[in-house]
């Protein structure tokens, strides 16, 4: 790790209204998850909420383009250890096994009718999670282009302190959200992340390792126990976000949809989603996403 990256600047609070030129990023698996909750009517409830989700995000926005990322296997997170994110295993007799079933299949079904026929690019490395899929397409992009990234995932928060062109957008709370004046690496690196089952330094809580990301001095210090450094190095290479080789960008898959609404309505109907489908409705759905096919 760059110590010297300790102290970065505290990101400006963003506004809605962006450039001529602003790509949105949307964490897919995030993104579904949060369509479980909300209208349970019907076969599919998920795809329902995901797609009216997805279509207020992109009138709040107005991109000029949108990129999807799903996940692949986090391989060489799986190899520092072996237990990163074993806490999200579900076993066949527990009772959200069900519910969680009925739920991939409608994400399937997402990603389905994304990767045919929405002006979107759904992308995804085999062998990485979406969150290092879209750190890349960032750090390899312009500085003068802007990014909206959604996302409740704190991870992202990193980027926000080497990117001043990239905003983090909170859908549950519905605000953007603010780097904080502390290396955001170092600072979970220290306390570590038990939504992916990342065990921090003992001893350690949010107060102590902010006042440790602080302090240039004190952090060296710390690190530098034997007790603490092989803890604090394994953490800090499972959070970071590694910028990718041009072989490993040569694996990432990226969609070619074709335009086809009359497709999409039949999947729709079908579910029996007709508080979409209605006159009017329907217009002002479609409307939303046909400036992003550049005709």
């Amino acid at each position: 790790m760059n110590l010297a990256s300790a102290n970065s600047a505290k990101s400006p609070k963003a506004s809605v209204i962006l450039n001529n030129m602003t790509i949105l990023a949307i964490d897919f698996m995030n993104q579904a998850h949060r369509a479980r909750s909300g209208f349970q009517m019907g076969p599919a409830p998920v795809v329902f909420n995901f797609f009216r989700q997805f279509k207020a995000l992109v009138d709040q926005f107005r991109p000029t383009r949108i990129y999807v990322a799903l996940e692949g296997r986090p391989v060489h997170r799986y190899e520092a250890m072996g237990e990163y994110k074993a806490n999200r295993k579900v076993e066949p007799d527990d009772p959200r096994a069900k519910e969680l079933e009925k739920f991939f299949k409608q994400k399937d079904v997402i990603v389905d009718i994304l990767q045919k026929h929405f002006p979107v690019s759904v992308v995804r490395h085999p062998t990485c999670e979406c969150d290092d899929t879209l750190a890349n397409l960032v750090m390899r992009s312009s500085s003068a282009v802007d990014w909206v990234l959604v996302s409740s995932d704190t991870d992202f928060i990193q980027l926000l302190q080497d990117h001043p062109n990239l905003k983090l957008y909170n859908p549950v709370q519905k605000k953007f959200v603010e780097a904080p004046e502390y290396d955001y690496v170092v600072w979970k690196a220290l306390r570590g992340d038990a939504t992916d089952n990342i065990p921090g330094v003992p001893g350690i809580g949010d107060k102590t390792a902010e006042k440790i990301a602080l302090d240039p001095v004190l952090l060296k210090e710390y690190v530098a126990k034997s007790e603490v450094e092989p803890i604090f190095n394994r953490n800090y290479d499972l959070i970071k976000f590694k910028e990718w080789t041009e072989e490993e960008v040569a694996q990432m898959t990226s969609s070619a949809p074709t335009k086809n609404w009359d497709t999409v309505k039949e999947v729709f109907a079908g579910y029996g989603f007709n508080s979409m489908l209605k006159e009017g409705a329907w217009e002002k759905f479609t409307c939303s996403f046909d400036n992003l096919w550049g005709e």
